[in-house]
């Protein structure tokens, strides 16, 4: 509609820093049982740690270097 505006912008300075309180995460797609669960970083910040929410099956991804910007995969 003409005279409305969206503002997505995170922060007033432009970056987009997470708000305090909040967990840093990731989307996964579990091809076991064909379910979607968010995996959070563990405490010592090196990698994003879950598991399936149907039958607990384990998923680690590590944080380093050179990894990948991505914010959703499929563990198979």
């Amino acid at each position: 509609m003409a005279g409305e505006h969206l503002d997505l912008e995170s922060s007033p300075g432009g970056t987009a820093d997470k708000p305090s309180g909040q967990r840093r995460f990731i989307g996964i797609n579990f091809a076991c049982c064909d379910r979607y669960a968010r995996i959070y970083v563990n405490r010592e910040e090196t990698a994003y740690v879950g598991n399936c929410p149907r039958c607990l099956r384990q998923v680690t991804l590590k944080i380093g270097p050179g990894g990948s910007s991505e914010r959703f995969f499929t563990a198979y």
